[in-house]
């Protein structure tokens, strides 16, 4: 299988501390000039058509940069009561509609594949799957990521008391197993009309979506990076990263909130696409934060992403952007790249141009960071060993990068903790469990937002909360018993025969009690007399046999 490596960011290897010291933006916004956009005037300019536009970089005396306010309110958008516990918070997106669909899916494709291998089924017959099995089966691939084993049936082994759980008694192993068999998402025998390789998930891919969206709204500043869903099977779009902790799997795309990890919006990249005009990364940031346009939402972003002409678009419909940007991209001030500067260490230069500010800082290497709302003149700190002070002045669109970059790091980071780690040879598994813990770790987020000082106290770590959400999914639901009814094709099973117990007690016949020595004297099994070994079942009209069926 060959694995492609396209598209891969390089990140960013600086740590900068964020100045909580610095001056806020300076000026006020005039809506009613361009909508709340910023000309940048001169002082006794008579040709005001031509303000603002900037035909070259210009290194000192900068037009202000005024700050742009989040317009959209921030927060949940559903507020719960304080009692609410959480797996009502999880019901936000894992809705009865969701439950629902996966419900009939299941029971579809397990009667699909019951009808094709019917004459060689060995196995229990399918009972139709339940809104409780759903949950319940749930529950134990949350508690499968908190409580790791190394195989699943390790969950229900009793003989050991290092296996000892309770998974059987809310359901049973062969039921978990017939529900893992046959969970499934989309119909298969309704194709897609268009080529879709994400077809089979691609209803659960919108829905969660959609619900991200809808739910919760970032508190200003937002992060656009990717991550890696683990799967080493056969996939046509699998990736490789040498770079990442996870090197083959499915690569995501995410908008995240930087200061929480919540997932608000996601694309799962399947390769090449024929219609991108403006290269892939253009194409992915703007598809992302296409539902905040004309918000002014921050978000940061590495040299992968990062362009002149896409924080220009970005600009143009609302949204605000800073990322590190390659020293290769076109647009950049020319008298400004690394390779024209000699910095000394922690030294930097700044320009700007229209709505751009660009500069280029010496660290332990040049580090070059380009923004469309930060004013040139401001400034943040940072910390670093080798300065006298411990904190070296830098532009404050590098400490913003900084310290906004980590949003989709973040969800990884939870997401990964108490993710079910099993595989399987279904490459949707992995992005269905993945989206899965997603979804818990945004619900945990909602629960934090709307009662932050309830939700400390009732879930103080992640755990609590998955913890919470297995025991009201499970709620009274116990494993049904029942005896396992097995096709023998068309032979005697054991429920049609009557079987009769010939020895209530281990007895010897009449003949060998008599003729053997006392004390040693052997009992009758179930197939004759211990001593002499007739069977019972045969029809002989001898004295011993007479005799051995006269027991004591």
């Amino acid at each position: 299988m060959a694995e492609r490596n396209e598209g891969l960011s390089d990140g960013s290897d600086i740590e900068i501390e964020y100045d909580d010291q610095r001056d806020d933006f300076v000026g006020e916004i005039d809506p009613e000039i361009n909508g709340g956009e910023v000309n940048f005037l001169e002082e006794n300019e008579e040709d005001a058509d031509f303000c603002g536009y900037q035909n070259n970089w210009v290194y000192e005396n900068f037009y202000p940069r005024l700050g742009n306010p989040f317009k959209k309110p921030a927060g949940a958008t559903v507020v719960h009561p304080a009692e609410a516990s959480a797996g009502q918070y999880l019901e936000l997106f894992w809705t009865n509609e969701l439950l629902d669909k996966l419900m009939q899916e299941t029971n579809n494709y397990a009667h699909q594949e019951q009808e094709k291998n019917s004459s060689s089924s060995k196995g229990r017959p399918w009972r139709p799957v339940e809104m409780n099995d759903i949950k319940v089966f749930i529950a134990l691939c949350f508690s499968m990521g908190i409580l790791r084993l190394p195989d699943k049936s390790d969950y229900w082994r009793q003989s050991k008391w290092i296996f000892s759980t309770n998974f059987n008694k809310v359901m049973s192993r062969d039921r978990f197993f017939q529900i893992w068999r046959y969970l499934h998402i989309q119909n298969n025998e309704v194709k897609s009309e268009t080529p879709d390789k994400l077809w089979k998930i691609r209803w659960l891919l919108e829905f969660l979506n959609t619900k991200f969206t809808e739910l919760y709204v970032p508190y200003g500043n937002a992060t656009v990076d990717e991550s890696m869903i683990k799967f080493k099977g056969k996939l046509s779009f699998r990736q490789y990263s040498s770079k990442r902790s996870v090197k083959r799997g499915v690569k995501v795309y995410a908008l995240a909130e930087s200061e929480t990890g919540y997932l608000s919006r996601f694309q799962i990249y399947t390769g090449k696409e024929i219609d991108q005009e403006k290269g892939l990364a253009h194409t992915v940031v703007m598809d992302l934060c296409h539902h905040y346009f004309g918000s002014n939402l921050c978000v940061y972003m590495d040299n992968f992403y990062t362009s002149p002409e896409l924080l220009k678009n970005l600009h143009s419909q609302g949204i605000m952007a800073c990322g590190a940007v390659r020293v290769n991209q076109k647009g950049l001030p020319k008298d400004l790249l690394p390779s024209k500067v000699n910095l000394q260490k922690h030294e930097f230069k700044v320009a700007q141009k229209d709505s751009l500010t660009y500069c280029v800082w010496q660290d332990t290497k040049p580090i070059t960071v380009i923004s469309n709302f930060h004013d040139p003149i401001h400034r943040g700190q940072v910390s670093r060993r080798a300065s006298e002070s411990g904190v070296v002045e830098v532009p404050l669109m590098v400490a913003d990068y900084q310290r906004n970059m980590k949003g989709v790091d973040l969800c990884d980071q939870m997401v990964g903790y108490y993710l079910l780690n099993h595989r399987s040879k279904k490459w949707w598994r992995c992005i269905f469990f993945h989206l899965l813990m997603a979804s818990a770790h945004n619900a945990y987020i909602v629960a934090k937002d709307t009662h932050p000082e309830i939700a400390r106290e009732k879930w103080p770590g992640f755990q609590d909360f998955i913890e919470d959400i297995v025991e009201d999914l499970i709620g009274d639901t116990r494993a049904r018993r029942e005896p396992p009814k097995v096709d023998c094709g068309g032979r005697a099973t054991a429920h049609d025969i009557n079987i009769v117990k010939l020895f209530p007690k281990n007895k010897v016949c009449r003949e060998c009690s008599l003729s053997g020595p006392q004390g040693q004297r052997k009992g009758v099994t179930k197939f004759g007399c211990r001593q002499c070994s007739i069977p019972v079942h045969l029809e002989c009209s001898s004295k011993h046999f007479t005799r051995m069926m006269n027991v004591k």
